[in-house]
């Protein structure tokens, strides 16, 4: 028997479908990952994945220029191993497409390309929230740290749910705020489906010195931390397209914790 024990960090990941549900028709796809608050499961993903708009001009995305309604997603089962249940997640509180699920940021609306989604728990599912996975928090990243980019470029559903690891790199300080907004570079060529992907930073060495010199409390070996939200190239030339915005991790926090629904002015 062939056993598959994947890392836990590729379990909090799903691909999404982006479409109506009035219609069935399918737009595109992309990522998504689970986050846990307060005992409460929600979907974490770009807000142009949930709007089907620009964040910053407001403009269609694709030539069809519909409004999603629904994400389509898997969610694997407890008692069937390997088994995945096929999940509609409506983005509407509302049959006239009116009243937003998704949460954005207190602050800075959708000028923070990240929205919450908080899933009606089933009990038949296996959750894998990011937060639930032992990082070292104490940690904190540095420019030129790896980075792997948990997602899925391809629009065929991936077998058994599994994402692609892509690999980059901190490419700006990650103490500095881009273009004033909480938001750091990192350096890798991606493809539009990775867009809503969690993004963990690794380092290999020996961790928590002091002037050079090892601590009770120092690490030897890898340690890994989550980044922030993978949500697409910076630009279209081919300077930009090898440099990703990935917002820090930290806005998932204020996002759930502000409470505010999105609307529907785009």
């Amino acid at each position: 028997m062939n056993i598959i024990k994947p890392d836990y960090l590729s379990q909090v990941t799903h691909q999404i479908a982006i479409g109506r549900s009035d219609s069935d028709a399918i737009f595109s796809t992309a990522s998504s990952f689970l986050y846990k608050y307060n005992e409460e499961i929600y979907l974490i993903t770009n807000w142009h994945n949930a709007t089907g708009r620009n964040p910053i001009s407001g403009e269609p995305l694709s030539k069809h220029s519909g409004i999603p309604t629904v994400f389509v997603t898997y969610f694997r089962l407890k008692q069937k191993d390997g088994s995945a249940n096929k999940t509609i997640i409506n983005l509407y509180h509302d049959d006239e497409f009116q009243k937003p699920c998704w949460l954005v940021h207190p602050a800075y609306k959708n000028k923070v390309d990240v929205v919450a989604i908080k899933l009606t728990q089933n009990e038949a599912f296996h959750y894998f929230p990011i937060n639930n996975y032992d990082f070292e928090n104490d940690i904190p990243p540095e420019v030129s740290d790896e980075v792997f980019i948990l997602g899925y470029p391809f629009e065929d559903f991936r077998y058994l749910g599994l994402p692609i690891w892509k690999k980059g790199s901190i490419a700006t300080e990650p103490d500095v705020d881009e273009d004033q907004l909480p938001k750091l570079l990192v350096d890798t060529a991606t493809r539009s489906g990775l867009s809503g992907s969690p993004v963990i930073f690794q380092r290999i060495g020996i961790h928590k010195m002091e002037n050079g010199l090892m601590k009770d409390d120092s690490i030897i070996g890898r340690i890994r931390g989550f980044l922030g939200v993978y949500s697409g190239r910076i630009g279209q030339s081919e300077i930009h397209a090898q440099l990703g915005i990935v917002w820090k991790g930290k806005v998932i926090d204020e996002i759930i914790e502000g409470g505010q629904f999105g609307t529907c002015e785009f």
